[in-house]
């Protein structure tokens, strides 16, 4: 299971390769990783693909992974073994050695069926991108040294192809999520959505809209769409960057806005509504395993940088990720009788009664130890029944 250690390390790797989201130009930098940060990386990876296990490890004059993953529907009787080396190079990535289970295939031909793979399965020829960026890697000790050529990833790139993958089919276009961040804004200027106290006017709002462009969009686009703009004004900030990076150009207006959405609160907290509202919109730009492994990660997180681990943070995210869930799930026009279920906020959210609040990192693994024990799937438990009884739910 990944640590509150390998959620920070693997947070410093993302932050080493990020270049800033819409730059036109190609950019050549260099990146310096470690075995360790890499290997943080893949155990955070995993969590997003049930069973599966990776290993990366620095060898003389190159990188050797190591990775297992259980067939489908056999209960992990069988699993497919897969180990490549990557030696050092300039100019092109290549392997020396590549093996599925006891059987050593060509090289070349595997890096090739792993370009057209991510190919096809994310669009866009983005194996060739991602198999491209990499210029040189040179190792030294445990430290390896890559050249790197990072470009634009908004509209036809790595971020937009990710999440299309994940949800199971294409991205809504940036001019949709443009409209509804407009709508949003403009509802906020004139007065029609609050600057303080509840939030719930805007997902009321916004949800409303979502139903207004289905007949367009169709329902999940509308929805998505619809989401990425009010996470934009009103969620995590961190998560504000990849929105962007999806809308490429949706954000692009130079208007200024005079409302901010800082002191609305959900359950009383404004950390509950970016929680809520983030967690709402990656799920319905990708799927619940990642939405659920996301908010987990910042809580993991959090043991080293924010106080704590925080239970009603992942109550707040669980309770946004079933809404979108429920919406998804229900044809279009029935979405007013969803709203009309809506009066208060714990119609939406759960109260926070009885749900283990912030901790200590020593006390967390002292009553949980990690997040893959029975102790903290039980907590996990606790909290889906209690979305359960929600009104929305119920």
């Amino acid at each position: 299971a990944p640590t509150p250690e390998d959620v920070k390390s693997a947070k410093e790797f993302v932050r080493g390769i990020r270049t800033p989201f819409g730059a036109d130009e190609a950019t050549e930098k260099p990146f310096a990783t470690t075995e360790a940060q890499l290997n943080s990386v893949i155990r955070l990876g995993a969590r997003f693909i049930p069973g599966f296990r990776g290993k990366i490890s620095v060898i003389d004059g190159g990188l050797e992974g190591r990775a297992a993953i259980p067939v489908p529907y056999t209960g992990e009787r069988w699993w497919l073994n897969l180990r490549a080396i990557a030696p050092e190079f300039e100019g092109n990535l290549r392997l020396s050695r590549a093996e599925f289970g006891r059987f050593s295939l060509p090289p070349d031909l595997a890096l090739e069926t792993l370009r057209v793979g991510a190919n096809l399965t994310l669009g866009n020829e983005l194996g060739d991108t991602v198999l491209s960026a990499a210029d040189a890697m040179y190792i030294e000790d445990d430290v390896v040294m890559l050249s790197l050529t990072l470009k634009q990833v908004g509209q036809n790139g790595i971020i937009r192809g990710v999440f299309g993958t994940l949800r199971g089919s294409d991205m809504p276009q940036p001019d949709d999520i443009q409209r509804y961040y407009t709508l949003i804004r403009t509802a906020m200027e004139t007065g029609e959505l609050p600057a303080q106290g509840s939030y719930l006017p805007y997902l009321l709002f916004t949800l409303q809209a979502a139903y207004d462009g289905s007949d367009a969009e169709g329902a999940q686009n509308s929805l998505t769409s619809a989401l990425l703009a009010l996470t934009r004004v009103c969620g995590a900030f961190d998560f504000n960057t990849i929105v962007d990076g999806l809308g490429e150009t949706a954000f692009g207006d130079k208007r200024t806005w005079s409302v901010n959405c800082k002191e609305l609160t959900l359950n009383g907290r404004i950390d509950s509504r970016r929680h809520f509202t983030t967690a709402a919109t990656i799920q319905a730009a990708s799927n619940r395993g990642f939405a659920v492994s996301v908010g987990e990660f910042k809580e993991l997180h959090d043991t080293l940088q924010s106080g704590g681990f925080d239970f009603t943070d992942i109550a707040a995210n669980n309770s946004g990720i079933r809404m979108v869930n429920l919406f998804m799930a229900t044809p279009a026009d029935q979405w007013p009788g969803l709203l009309a279920r809506i009066k208060t906020e714990n119609d939406v959210i759960v109260t926070f009664d009885g749900i283990p609040q912030i901790m200590s990192g020593d006390e967390f693994e002292k009553r949980y130890r990690d997040v893959d024990s029975p102790e903290y799937y039980a907590v996990l438990d606790y909290i889906e029944k209690r979305i359960d009884e929600l009104a929305l739910h119920r």
